[in-house]
């Protein structure tokens, strides 16, 4: 048998979340060279690969586990977003800005340019190009789940189109 082309039954939801995650590494490094309005860019580019990743994932969980744990794999799911946050954003920020921070007379650290945090927007970029290769993999791994569903659409509309129309 044929295997279903993309052309004609869509794109996998993993290969959805490679392509955020390369745009979300774009938008680190734009973030993380300081250029002129590119802490703004980058942060609109990063906010919007979150909200797709956010938006694929949750059904991707749902094809490829079946929905007798659902509940449970999207609380693991959404895990990730307080977890990461503590981990990239509480230790390593702060553990990064404190290292090119100078201390000051009143006993705090201070940091003033787009040195004290562009080691963070790079590890993130990393962070994310591991991401891309681990969601291309996801795909390959997949890709026999994803033509099964695709043919079973495809049967169910023609069964369907073939119901309406009185055979």
């Amino acid at each position: 048998m044929a295997t279903v082309s993309f052309r004609r039954a869509g794109t996998p939801r993993p290969i959805w979340n490679a392509a955020s995650q390369i745009l979300m590494a774009v938008g680190y490094i734009l973030m993380a060279v300081a250029l002129p309005g590119s802490l703004y860019i980058g942060s609109i580019i990063v906010g919007l690969c979150y909200g797709v990743r956010l938006a694929v994932t949750v059904p991707t969980a749902s094809e490829l586990f079946g929905l007798k744990y659902y509940g449970l794999i999207y609380n693991i799911l959404i895990l990730n977003l307080p977890l990461g946050s503590f981990l990239f954003s509480g230790l390593l920020a702060g553990y990064l800005y404190d290292a090119q921070a100078t201390p000051t007379a009143g006993g705090g650290n201070t940091c003033v340019g787009a040195h004290c945090y562009r080691l963070v927007f790079v590890i993130m970029a990393m962070a994310c190009i591991v991401g891309f290769g681990l969601d291309i993999l996801l795909a390959a791994k997949t890709k026999n789940i994803y033509t099964k569903i695709y043919r079973s659409r495809r049967s169910k509309k023609s069964s369907s189109s073939t119901e309406s129309n009185g055979h």
